[in-house]
């Protein structure tokens, strides 16, 4: 039986919670499992692209030409292998693509046009790193995907900020079951502090099976991102820490089988 491509958008809307430490090491975890994936870079400040090792000086075309220059770009001119199985689309000038965006009077089918010869590219995963607010290019991201990764700082500020999914997504007329898995980030259980958040957002989610275990705050895992590396590559027990993230995206592709 085949196993369709399934799609997924890393996104919070406050900023500094890990979204894109999230979103690489999600899609390198799955990569190494042996899925075919590809992570989008939609984050204006690039992070996915340089936590893999990557800066502009590496591509010459994005997924900006893809929106500004459809007519002159294909979509394989824009992808690059980042490691075994797992290729990169990113962006540049994300505001400019906004700008186009806001022009368009629907974004509903917008990515699916833009990205439909992802199809038959083989790939099992699309995760897509989406910038920390509203914007046109994540309204348009949040309907070309499948589900939604939602990384939550355990601190109170980006605890408080929860809502606000729930807000974006009923503006958008989407429903609120999208959000597949929510990843309690940059834990620290020496405090009483991030101990009574993490307790907060397990009671949030005690009615829904979207709750994942959380990331530990680890130095290495920032030092890693510097470098353009990420844990897999450099410390094995701190990798450990995102394969029931990488599992339980596995399990669920296995029980969407067609």
């Amino acid at each position: 039986m085949a196993v369709r491509l399934l799609k997924y958008a890393v996104l919070n809307n406050k900023g500094g919670v890990g979204k894109s430490t999230i979103a690489v090491h999600v899609a390198h975890g799955l990569a190494i499992k042996g899925k075919r994936v590809l992570l989008i870079d939609m984050d204006g400040q690039n992070d996915a692209s340089l936590f893999l090792g990557f800066t502009s000086e590496d591509y010459k075309k994005s997924l900006y030409d893809l929106v500004l220059s459809p007519e002159s770009t294909a979509l394989f001119e824009c992808i690059l292998n980042a490691r075994e199985n797992l290729d990169l689309l990113p962006s540049q000038n994300i505001e400019q693509i906004n700008a186009v965006l806001q022009k368009e009077p629907n974004v509903k089918s917008y990515l699916n046009s833009k990205l439909k010869d992802l199809e038959g590219m083989g790939y099992d995963y699309v995760i897509v790193d989406c910038g920390p607010q509203r914007s046109r290019i994540n309204d348009a991201a949040l309907y070309y995907v499948d589900g939604i990764i939602v990384p939550v700082q355990v601190e109170a500020a980006s605890v408080r900020a929860i809502g606000n999914i729930y807000e974006y997504l009923a503006d958008l007329g989407l429903d609120s079951q999208m959000i597949s898995l929510v990843v309690p980030n940059m834990y620290d259980q020496r405090t009483s502090d991030s101990k009574e958040n993490l307790e907060f957002v397990k009671e949030f989610f005690s009615d829904a099976d979207v709750l994942a275990e959380p990331i530990h705050r680890r130095v290495r895992i920032a030092e890693a991102g510097k470098l353009g590396r990420t844990v897999y590559e450099s410390d094995g027990e701190a990798s450990k820490q995102f394969d029931p993230i990488v599992e339980r995206l596995v399990r669920i592709n296995a029980g969407k089988e067609q």
